[in-house]
């Protein structure tokens, strides 16, 4: 165990938070994260328009909501089609800007570089209007991608100063916007006649052969040895004192996205649901309560006979409803205790696997909205399923499993303690008395 940690620790960490930390992997997790209000209202409008009841419903409730959906369906579908339709152009602009900034670019020049770069080789005109068919989650890996090469491209003009500059005294808004016409210039002068060409001589468009090049990877995410590589990478991560679940759902954000864009446009196609691994399913399934599905173990801690862990219970509980628990990682700890790091690791693997075959067979609805992840987990999950029961039963049923893995090593660890606090005791009673 040693030697594994000394591996862990010298070897693993310094490579994954290179990786974490690069400013394109940064810049990709802030942009999803910045275009997470646009999901979570896009979700619910979506909901909102299709309810979760048949027409020939006695429910008094289901039947005002199935008719107020059926009257006022096209008002509806506004906003969802304003923002989950184009979610694609809210996380270009977000990256280009954070992107630009950490190369102390101008960011708004950035990031409005960064949303025509795509709309040049993902949304050109057909008939006078502008198609939205890659602006979902089908767009995804080529706003990535175009946003990177224009803030590249931006940042290697500035850097060898081939650049148009205004006299001093010039407003700096207006410096700033003549200081993009070069990189837009040249953006327009790169991607748009590459795009032109590629469907010309393939037949397809760029995005449509991004998506096919993808498509393995996207499926290979979409199973279980797909998700449980991401979440032993993540809580390993964790058990180092790294946040592994920031690093990993910043790279599996794209993937999230493309599953769920694919589930809501099988509802609205009246279809079976395909998509397993989206954002809900990780944080109320696999982590139920914070990394390492702890929620369990906070509860068993509240119980506990040992006053530190009993304590650490009493601060992290609240918390771990809304799917926090820095204060029980770090206030056990778990980070580099192998005896409850084993559970930290084992417990979301199992949640995982229970919870990818309770999908995969349809014995619970698969998600078709984003709730919030911080919405506690029998909540978000009816809430991500168009309030479907199932999921709540699901996340019960996880709840016990996980508890059920941390028990013996909670007791275990609890002994450990409760022996250290007696020996305390009986220390500071031996000093009393000497004095």
């Amino acid at each position: 165990m040693n030697k594994f940690l000394k591996w862990l620790e010298e070897k693993m960490m310094p490579v994954v938070v290179k990786i974490g930390t690069q400013r394109h992997v940064s810049a990709m997790k802030d942009g999803f994260i910045a275009a997470m209000p646009f999901m979570i209202i896009g979700s619910i409008m979506l909901i909102l328009a299709f309810p979760p009841f048949p027409a020939d419903t006695n429910n008094f409730i289901g039947k005002a909501w199935y008719n107020f959906a059926n009257t006022h369906f096209d008002a509806l579908m506004i906003p969802y089609r304003m923002t989950m339709q184009i979610m694609v152009l809210f996380i270009a602009t977000a990256i280009g800007y954070t992107l630009a900034k950490s190369y102390d670019l101008n960011p708004l020049s950035g990031a409005l570089l960064s949303l025509m770069a795509f709309l040049l080789v993902g949304a050109q005109a057909v008939n006078g209007a502008l198609p939205t068919t890659f602006m979902d989650g089908k767009g995804v890996f080529t706003a990535i991608l175009t946003s990177f090469y224009s803030i590249e491209l931006m940042r290697f003009l500035k850097a060898r100063n081939i650049t148009i500059k205004m006299p001093d005294g010039v407003p700096p808004a207006i410096a700033a916007s003549f200081e993009a016409l070069i990189p837009v210039f040249l953006t327009v002068a790169t991607l748009y006649p590459i795009s032109l060409l590629v469907h010309h001589f393939s037949g397809y468009s760029i995005p449509e052969l991004v998506m096919e090049g993808f498509k393995p990877l996207v499926t290979g995410v979409d199973t279980l040895p797909g998700i449980l590589f991401a979440v032993f990478l993540a809580h390993i991560l964790w058990f180092g004192g790294i946040h592994g679940a920031a690093i990993v759902n910043g790279v599996l954000g794209p993937f999230y996205l493309i599953n769920l864009t694919l589930n809501q446009e099988l509802l609205q196609a009246g279809q079976p649901l395909t998509a397993i691994f989206t954002q809900p399913f990780w944080a109320f399934y696999i982590v139920l309560g914070g990394s390492g599905a702890t929620f369990a173990l906070t509860c068993l801690y509240l119980r506990s006979k040992s006053t530190q862990l009993k304590s650490i219970g009493k601060v992290a509980i609240l918390p771990a409803i809304f799917n926090i628990n820095e204060p029980i990682i770090f206030g056990s700890p778990i980070v580099m205790n192998p005896l409850l790091g084993i559970p930290f690791i084992l417990a979301p693997m199992v949640n995982a696997t229970i919870a990818y075959f309770a999908l995969r067979f349809d014995l619970v609805a698969k998600v078709v909205a984003q709730p919030p992840w911080t919405t506690p987990a029998p909540i978000g999950a009816m809430w991500a399923t168009n309030w479907s029961v199932g999921p709540a039963i699901l996340v019960i049923l996880l709840f016990f499993v996980s508890g059920a893995i941390y028990y013996p090593f909670f007791k275990v660890y609890e002994k450990q303690l409760l022996e250290e606090e007696k020996s305390n005791i009986s220390e500071v009673e031996e000093t009393g008395i000497s004095a």
